[in-house]
């Protein structure tokens, strides 16, 4: 529907074009004719019949024409103008309004992109801000809570060897199935090396150091009184210490076993030479 219309436009145009050149011409030619060819013809006497007023009045009605339908021609462009006025402009507006938007929208966009780069290197920023104040509290956490639980495992391993130290005092052949159930607990415990040192002490009891002071003895139940009853229960948990395999428990069981030793070998001999009496 549109491009009829615009054809049949462009054609008025072209016409119109070409009827004012053709008046236009044909006004040059009249002016011409008049300037250069005169308008009367001579009678017999060679004396022009038209006098000079009515050349003028011809010229002036050749100009008039040529005036009118020139103005004419004017008026009904400017009408033709006119119509298509709102159009045109209705055009203009829109193909400025386009670019101006798109301009703006281009604008837009740019500003956009650069505040959201903006907005995301400065939230990576805040992120990473975050993760490493979020680290070095995690490691400042790690750390007082490794401290804290040293602290509760010495506070532990000190009791531990408390309540060790507190059982010895009861008599040992009374708390040998609490040191097994104890091992079974905490295979690492010093209660193995103390249950040989408090059997030995038993062994003492029976036969005393000569170098160190005499123990008093007292009334005591006990479960045997031969003294290489004890022995051999030193003897049994220093097996034990051995198998928990730590050095400093196994020099300091067999260092207290040493210093017995000869006392009990003195007592199996001094024993075997009775029997053999009797």
């Amino acid at each position: 529907m549109t491009k009829p219309a615009k054809k049949s436009t462009d054609l008025l145009i072209v016409f119109f074009y070409i009827f004012i050149a053709v008046l236009i011409l044909c006004f040059v030619v009249v002016t011409l004719k008049i300037a250069f060819s005169p308008v009367c013809s001579a009678d017999a006497q060679h004396v022009c019949v038209i006098d000079t007023w009515s050349i003028a009045g011809l010229t002036a009605a050749v100009f008039g024409i040529a005036a009118a339908l020139l103005t004419f021609l004017g008026a009904f462009a400017v009408a033709y103008w006119w119509a298509n006025l709102d159009q045109k402009v209705n055009a203009q507006v829109e193909t400025r309004t386009n670019e101006l938007i798109e301009q703006r929208v281009q604008d837009q966009e740019v500003k956009f992109q650069a505040q959201i780069e903006s907005n995301v290197q400065a939230f990576e920023t805040q992120i990473a801000q975050l993760e490493t104040n979020f680290q070095a509290q995690i490691e400042n956490n790690v750390k007082t809570l490794d401290t804290q639980i040293a602290r509760l495992d010495g506070s532990f391993q000190f009791l531990r060897k408390e309540q060790v130290i507190a059982a010895m005092y009861f008599p040992v052949w009374e708390i040998e199935d609490w040191a097994h159930e104890l091992l079974a607990v905490d295979p690492s415990s010093e209660v193995s090396v103390r249950m040989v040192i408090n059997y030995l002490n038993e062994v003492d009891y029976f036969l005393p150091d000569p170098s160190k002071p005499s123990r008093l003895k007292t009334l005591r139940l006990m479960p045997e009184e031969d003294v290489l009853y004890y022995w051999n229960k030193a003897l049994e948990w220093r097996e034990i210490v051995k198998q928990q395999n730590i050095p400093a428990y196994i020099d300091s069981a067999d260092w207290q076993i040493n210093q017995r030793r000869p006392r009990v070998e003195a007592y199996e001999k001094q024993k075997a030479k009775e029997l053999a009496q009797q």
